[in-house]
């Protein structure tokens, strides 16, 4: 635990660098036309850096310094918003031709070996990101109860990819050059795998977080979640602003700060020593613990929730990691005395049972979708009634409990008076 806040801003820069950033962009959009000129970015972050240099070279007080700093941040905000008005900061290569013959062969090997239109379909999608022949009534079911997140390609699908490839590469040894070569074909493999899903934005932001993390492992930095969720965030910001307006970006980090913050303290509430007693609370807490964070912005963009999402993430997660990983194997298997074959069928009965549950659940008049809404007032109070959850939860302090009270029936006497 940090002794200050001074302590806890040094230990994560890039929190504190990003945040200031994002404030700055959104100030931007809210009070400036689109219409400014770049050059009047190129003129603020050049005015920001002569300012910058003059503020680390000057002997200035420190609490003048800070302002500084965070005024200059601020200004950089704002000049990233404007210089990304007509095109991207970044632009990088595509390598259409490798990407499309390692995507082709993929298709290949599944269409030999699972023969069922709606396995094939599902796999492919589940797998590539391929949604051209998944059924539309599955679809539907799985966003009805909340697990649309394992059809497409996300973080969970890389985790498969990255945690084995660093298996692969731990028989190297730990010298300095082997290290390198480990981190380049760990990072190759990644992004292969990205570009193969056709880059989707969920993938990619999960790509960025994975290459931040391994690349700071391997310049032994200090491997601090927040700090590299920041990071990631900094870098979509600097190839797209407007990233920052997408609902997906916004889910796919608010979970990652759920599980973060929340998975925790809640999973050592209830210590197991039963492997798999413990196995199951821990897919529980990182459950709860993502929607916790993420249910405000699924109420506020889409008005209403489903109503069975902890019970099905819960159930369907951990299927789905053991469906991710047959495929997995059965692309890297060689076709050798139709092993192939046989391991299509297997995988083509599973996902055809997985299917069938989920149907059976999306038939149940509990799975319905609870309809309610927020505002921004109140999605803002919902993040601060569980920052002063969390601190309660972290520090163990009652103090938390009492100004959680206030807050709560300060807003109800508002409301009673319909003043908010």
């Amino acid at each position: 635990m940090e002794k200050s806040n001074a302590h806890w801003k040094a230990a994560h820069p890039l929190l504190f660098i990003t945040g200031t950033l994002m404030v700055g962009i959104i100030m931007a959009s809210l009070f400036l036309s689109p219409r400014h000129s770049p050059l009047n970015a190129i003129t603020i972050i050049a005015i920001g850096l002569i300012m910058l240099q003059a503020i680390l070279l000057l002997p200035i007080h420190s609490l003048f310094r800070s302002l500084l700093v965070l005024l200059i941040l601020l200004s950089w905000g704002v000049s990233i918003y404007l210089a990304t008005q007509e095109k991207n900061l970044i632009r990088l290569p595509y390598p259409k031709h490798w990407v499309e013959l390692c995507r082709n062969w993929v298709v290949q090997k599944i269409n030999a070996s699972i023969i069922s239109k709606e396995a094939n379909g599902f796999a492919l999608a589940l797998l590539l990101g391929v949604k051209s022949d998944l059924n539309k009534e599955l679809l539907q079911a799985y966003t009805q109860l909340g697990i649309i997140h394992i059809v497409a390609i996300s973080g969970m699908h890389l985790e498969i990819i990255f945690k084995n490839l660093t298996r692969i590469t731990k028989w190297m040894p730990r010298k300095k050059y082997y290290l390198l070569l480990e981190l380049l074909l760990v990072l190759a493999g990644v992004w292969l795998y990205t570009l193969m899903a056709f880059a989707s934005p969920s993938i990619v932001r999960a790509s960025v977080f994975f290459s931040i993390y391994f690349i700071g492992k391997f310049l032994q930095q200090s491997s601090l979640t927040l700090n590299t969720i920041a990071g990631g965030v900094l870098i979509l910001l600097l190839f797209d602003v407007k990233s920052i307006e997408n609902i997906g970006l916004q889910l796919s980090y608010g979970a990652v700060l759920g599980i973060h913050l929340f998975y925790p303290l809640f999973h050592k509430m209830l210590p197991m020593d039963n492997p798999i007693l413990s196995f199951l609370w821990s897919n529980l807490c990182v459950s709860f613990a993502a929607q916790l964070m993420t249910l405000p912005i699924l109420v506020f963009h889409f008005h209403q929730i489903a109503t069975l999402v902890i019970v099905s993430n819960f159930i369907m997660v951990p299927l789905s990691n053991i469906l991710l990983y047959s495929l997995v194997i059965l692309v890297i298997c060689p076709p050798l005395f139709g092993l192939t074959i046989i391991m299509g069928q297997w995988i083509q009965y599973y996902i055809l049972w997985i299917n069938n549950c989920v149907r059976y659940f999306y038939e149940q008049p509990i799975s319905s979708s609870f309809k309610m809404g927020f505002d921004k007032i109140q999605v803002a109070l919902y993040y601060l009634v569980l920052w002063l959850i969390y601190r309660w939860l972290h520090q163990k302090q009652a103090i938390y409990l009492l100004y959680l009270l206030v807050l709560i029936v300060g807003y109800r006497l508002l409301k009673l008076f319909s003043l908010v």
